[in-house]
């Protein structure tokens, strides 16, 4: 599709609109407040819970889906649209995964790996607040975490886990990944999915973007840079 007939536009957060846990540029800010303008959705859709999201898009007026999509807010109305819990037997046995998997790096904080969101928990391998450069070099295609779930899979029949972020493994309810919570977003505001593309850095498999694949337009960026240049295109400047 020519990308300026797009009107509803996702975008993962890390890697694809910002580095990991990062602010957002004055460019990338430009860039989505003209999308905004331009009358079009901005949807921006991470791991991260919607605090993260808000803090390092500098609280733009946007539409968050936080912890893969569990978490919805409306970004502009200050409102929650749904938001998700885990029950605690769900929370214990995530925690009882995390603990079988054996670490052979060394991490600066041991207090820093695990992060319960409510509707995901999320145990980073380095550290969700570790130097950025560093978190970016560990694991880039997540083909480490991708062995760690080969040799330790975790046995549950209402819990997945999935790669998230450059470092994370994000445990979420079974089914309610990306794909679904866009689809369900879509579906609650009766879009047309042909006008909507999801922008991001791992649609590939075993990817956190790879469950939208299929559900809508996908674009594969390799970071905010080509991220810019393709919403430049969506504007046709």
């Amino acid at each position: 599709m020519n990308p300026q007939a797009y009107r509803h536009i996702f975008f993962d957060l890390d890697g694809t609109v910002t580095r990991s846990r990062s602010l957002i540029t004055p460019e990338m800010t430009e860039a989505l407040h003209a999308l905004l303008a331009s009358g079009r959705d901005v949807i921006i859709v991470s791991g991260a819970a919607v605090t993260q999201s808000l803090s390092q898009t500098d609280n733009l007026p946007l539409l968050y889906l936080g912890q893969n999509g569990n978490h919805a807010y409306d970004g502009a109305r200050k409102t929650d649209i749904w938001r998700e819990f885990l029950t605690e037997t769900e929370k214990n046995a995530i925690f009882d995964h995390i603990a079988s998997i054996p670490r052979t790096w060394e991490v600066t904080d041991e207090r820093d790996l695990i992060e319960d969101r409510g509707s995901q928990i999320s145990y980073s391998l380095l550290g969700h607040h570790e130097d950025v450069s560093k978190k970016e070099k560990f694991d880039p295609k997540g083909d480490m975490r991708k062995r760690i779930l080969s040799k330790h899979p975790l046995d549950s029949d209402t819990i997945q886990v999935v790669i998230g972020g450059t470092t994370c493994f994000d445990y979420i309810r079974r089914g309610r990944h990306k794909g679904y919570n866009v689809s369900r977003l879509i579906e609650e505001n009766r879009w047309n999915k042909d006008a909507c593309v999801y922008v991001g850095d791992a649609l590939f498999k075993g990817g956190n973007d790879e469950t939208v694949i299929g559900v809508i337009d996908t674009k594969q960026v390799a970071s905010p840079v080509e991220t810019l240049a393709f919403v430049n295109e969506i504007l046709g400047r």
